[in-house]
C-alpha cells in the first residue's frame, strides 16, 4: 500500500505533467493557429470570404486606369495642350505631393469611420477629378486637376490592406494582398488596349469621362456589397473571431510599442525606393517609345501592357511564394519566417537591368526589347510591394495596418515625385542613359537603408499574423 508521502509525489509528477502538456499544446496553438472560416456555409460563405478581397481588386484597377490615362497619352495631350517635359514632370509632381500627404491621411481616418465609408468617400473625389481632366485647357488646370486625383486615390493601398488583414486567415494573407493590389497592375494592362483606340476615335478627353463613369459605377457595387451582407470588417484574429484560438499573452513590447518605429520607416523606405521603377515605366514609358524609338502612338497602346503585365505576374508570384515560406517556417516549429533581406537583395540586383534599355536602341525589335526589360524590372518591383508590406504588417499591431500602409506608400509618392521633374529635365537634355541609371539604383538604395532600420528581433506569428 502506497504511503502518503509517496501519493503526494505521484500527484505532484502529474500536475508537472500536466502543465508540460498545457505548455506543449499553447506552443502549437501559436505556431500552428487554426485557419479561419468566415460564418455561414456554403456559396454565401465562400462570397463572403472573397467578395472585400476581390472589390479591393477591383478599386485598385480604376485607381491605376484613372492615373495612368495620361501617361498612355501624354505624348497627344502634352501636344494639344503645349506643354513640355518639364512641365509634365512637374503636373506629375503635384499628383505624388497630394497622393503622399493623402495616404496616411486616408489610413488614419479608416482606421477612425471605417473602411466602408473613408473608401465610398475617397472613390467619389476621385472619380470627380479624373473627369475633370477632360475640361483641363493649360499646364495650371492640369496640375489643380491631378492634385485633386492624388488626393483621393490616397485611399487606394491603405484600404487594400486593411482590408487583407481584417477579413484573410494569416496563411493566405500575402497572397490575398497580391490579389487585391493586382487591380492596379491589371488596369495598367488593359487601359492602353482601352483608351488608346478610344482616344483615336472620340479624342483623348473623351477617356477621362469614361473613367469617371466607370468609378461611380464602383460605388454603386461598393454599396451593393454592404446591401448583402458580403461587406465584413472583423479581423480574423481578433478576440473571438470564429475558428480562432483564444489570444496569447504577447510581450509587453508589442503591446505597448508606439505607431512611429523603425520598422514603420524600414517598410516605407524599401517600398518607396524599391518600386520607383513602377512609376517611371507607367509615366515614361510612352514617351520613351515614341521620341526615342520612333514608335506611332497607335503601336504604342499595343506595347504598353507588358510593362503592367510583369507587375501583375509580380504581384501574385512573390504573394505566394510569401505565403509559402511562412508555412514552411510553421512546419519546423520556428515562431517567425525568414527575414525578406534575401529577397530584397535579389529583386534590387535584377533592377539594374533597368539601366540596359538605352543600349538597345540600335538592336533589331529594340521596342519589344525595351519592353522585356521593362517586364522584368516592374515584375520585381511588384514583388518589393507585396513582400514590403506583408512583412512591414508583421511588424505592427493590427489597429495601426491601415496607417501603416498609407505611410509606406507616402514614401513611394514622395520618392517618385521628387523624381519625375528630375526625369523631366534629362529626357528633355537627352540624357536617357543617366535617367534609367539613376532610376534602376535606386532600389539597391532602399534595400541598403531597409538593413540599417529593420528590427532583428522575430515577432510570433501568432500576434501579428502573416510572416513573409
Amino acid at each position: 500500500m502506497a504511503q502518503p508521502a509517496e501519493v503526494a509525489n505521484c500527484a505532484d509528477t502529474l500536475r508537472v505533467h500536466s502543465h508540460l502538456k498545457s505548455a506543449r499544446v499553447t506552443f502549437l496553438i501559436a505556431t500552428n493557429p487554426r485557419p479561419f472560416s468566415p460564418p455561414g456555409s456554403g456559396l454565401r460563405s465562400s462570397a463572403a470570404y472573397w467578395a472585400p478581397c476581390l472589390a479591393m481588386t477591383l478599386l485598385s484597377f480604376i485607381s491605376l486606369m484613372d492615373r495612368s490615362i495620361l501617361g498612355i497619352l501624354s505624348p497627344l495631350i502634352l501636344g494639344d495642350l503645349g506643354l513640355t517635359g518639364s512641365q509634365y514632370g512637374t503636373a506629375l509632381l503635384v499628383f505624388s505631393i497630394c497622393y503622399m500627404l493623402a495616404n496616411p491621411v486616408w489610413g488614419w481616418l479608416m482606421d477612425r469611420w471605417g473602411l466602408f465609408t473613408a473608401t465610398a468617400v475617397a472613390v467619389a473625389i476621385w472619380s470627380l477629378a479624373s473627369g475633370a481632366h477632360a475640361y483641363v485647357g493649360g499646364f495650371l488646370g492640369l496640375c489643380l486637376v491631378r492634385a485633386l486625383l492624388g488626393f483621393g486615390e490616397g485611399a487606394t493601398f491603405p484600404a487594400g490592406l486593411k482590408t487583407v488583414t481584417e477579413t484573410m486567415p494569416p496563411e493566405k494573407r500575402s497572397f490575398g494582398l497580391g490579389v487585391a493590389y493586382s487591380g492596379g497592375s491589371l488596369g495598367a494592362l488593359i487601359t492602353p488596349l482601352v483608351v488608346v483606340p478610344l482616344a483615336q476615335r472620340c479624342g483623348w478627353r473623351s477617356t477621362f469621362q469614361l473613367s469617371a463613369m466607370v468609378g461611380m459605377a464602383w460605388i454603386g457595387g461598393w454599396l451593393l456589397l454592404r446591401g448583402f451582407g458580403l461587406y465584413r470588417t472583423t479581423a480574423p484574429n481578433a478576440p473571438g473571431a470564429p475558428g480562432q484560438p483564444p489570444p496569447l499573452p504577447i510581450p509587453a513590447l508589442h503591446q505597448t510599442r508606439s505607431k512611429w518605429n523603425r520598422d514603420l520607416f524600414a517598410t516605407a523606405v524599401v517600398y518607396g525606393l524599391g518600386a520607383a521603377p513602377l512609376a517611371f515605366g507607367l509615366n515614361w514609358a510612352a514617351i520613351y517609345l515614341t521620341r526615342i524609338l520612333h514608335q506611332p502612338q497607335s503601336t504604342v497602346g499595343y506595347l504598353l501592357w507588358l510593362p503592367p503585365a510583369g507587375w501583375e505576374a509580380g504581384y501574385l508570384t512573390w504573394g505566394w511564394i510569401a505565403d509559402r515560406r511562412r508555412k514552411q517556417a510553421l512546419a519546423t516549429g520556428k515562431l517567425a519566417a525568414p527575414s525578406p533581406g534575401n529577397l530584397f537583395i535579389l529583386f534590387a540586383a535584377g533592377s539594374l537591368a533597368l539601366g540596359l534599355i538605352p543600349f538597345c536602341t540600335h538592336l533589331p525589335f529594340a521596342a519589344a526589347i525595351t519592353m522585356a526589360l521593362f517586364f522584368l524590372v516592374m515584375f520585381l518591383s511588384g514583388g518589393f510591394v507585396v513582400i514590403a508590406l506583408a512583412h512591414g504588417a508583421t511588424t505592427q499591431p493590427a489597429e495601426n495596418t491601415g496607417f501603416l500602409a498609407g505611410f509606406s506608400i507616402s514614401g513611394w509618392s514622395l520618392t517618385t515625385g521628387l523624381l519625375m521633374p528630375i526625369v523631366g529635365k534629362m529626357f528633355d537634355y537627352g540624357a536617357y542613359a543617366a535617367t534609367f541609371w539613376l532610376v534602376a539604383a535606386l532600389p539597391a538604395a532602399g534595400v541598403f537603408l531597409w538593413w540599417q532600420l529593420a528590427t532583428r528581433d522575430p515577432i510570433p506569428t501568432s500576434r501579428f499574423g502573416s510572416q513573409v
